[in-house]
């Protein structure tokens, strides 16, 4: 099992409500529903990071795709969807 800590955090009163009707619609708690919302907050912003680190080394290394390939490339595949 997951070792859990306990934490605050300040929402507006807003926030708070609509963390607290969406928790209901979900039968959920308060509490899970806002430790949900960060795990997949920091998940994205982590895939985000890593992404872009990705990008900026493929950069440094001169692997770059060229503007005019990579609009043709998009082009046609828009063109093939409306087919």
């Amino acid at each position: 099992s997951v070792s859990m800590k306990a934490t605050s955090v300040r929402l507006d009163d807003e926030t708070l409500d609509r963390v607290g009707r969406m928790a209901a619609a979900m039968d959920r708690p308060r509490a899970w529903l806002m430790a949900h919302a960060i795990k997949k907050f920091v998940e994205q912003e982590e895939w985000f990071i890593r992404e872009v680190e990705l990008g900026l080394g493929a950069a440094d290394e001169g692997r770059l795709n060229n503007h005019a390939d990579v609009k043709a490339k998009w082009e046609a595949k828009r063109a093939a969807a409306m087919d």
